[in-house]
């Protein structure tokens, strides 16, 4: 399964977005951003994401204040008792990372705890240097396919859990990792941050062939 490239790229394009994603990047001046879009579930593997966040900036302090982790949850069963849990282990694990690497004028994480407008979502799209796709199980994921399409500069790096369906098709020319390892995924996000703009456009031009065809 796949999803209507040609439409997610004429969407990318539209003027309306391309302005959302120069003020998303204005706001954020000379970051790199990180993206993560999900569902509120377990299979997500949001928090594992987190503390993989955690280990690049513990291991790693030239991020600090060039990168930016923006992770949007689009709540799900929320009067189910087990994912209000999850909802709160989440906004714990935020408020932590946050608390312990803020500093004057930049903040790491920027949590969204909503559905995005479809433009706005393809801003975000647009404006991340990195999509951070990492679910512990995910049948498919069209999410790390929308991100690829809307990336119109060709400079994204994908990087992918190997538990989801799309990296079978993605996998050759994504950064592959198993979200349960913290240090690999943190390595992961680190080599997707230093990575040169001709290897970035290399990968994401395979990618976006494949899902063209």
């Amino acid at each position: 399964i796949s999803i209507d490239y040609n439409a997610f790229h004429r969407l990318s394009m539209d003027p309306r977005v391309r302005a959302l994603a120069a003020e998303i990047k204005e706001a954020l001046p000379g970051r790199a951003l990180m993206l993560g879009v999900d569902r509120l579930d377990y299979t997500k593997g949001i928090p594992e994401r987190l503390h993989a966040f955690r280990h690049l900036l513990r291991s790693h302090p030239e991020t600090h204040g060039r990168v930016n982790l923006v992770q949007v949850v689009v709540p799900s069963r929320a009067q189910i008792e087990g994912y209000e849990e999850l909802h709160t282990e989440i906004e714990r694990l935020v408020g932590a990372i946050n608390g312990e690497f803020t500093r004057r004028g930049w903040v790491p994480i920027h949590y969204m705890y909503r559905n995005l407008p479809l433009e706005e979502l393809i801003a975000y799209y647009r404006a991340s240097e990195m999509a951070v796709i990492t679910p512990l199980k995910d049948g498919m994921n069209l999410v790390a396919k929308e991100y690829c399409a809307c990336n119109a500069d060709g400079k994204g790096v994908l990087v992918l859990s190997q538990f989801a369906g799309a990296s079978a098709q993605l996998g050759r020319h994504a950064l592959v990792v198993n979200p349960y390892d913290v240090e690999q995924t943190s390595a992961a996000l680190y080599q997707a941050w230093v990575m040169p703009d001709d290897e970035r456009r290399e990968r994401m031009r395979r990618i976006r062939r494949n899902l063209r065809r």
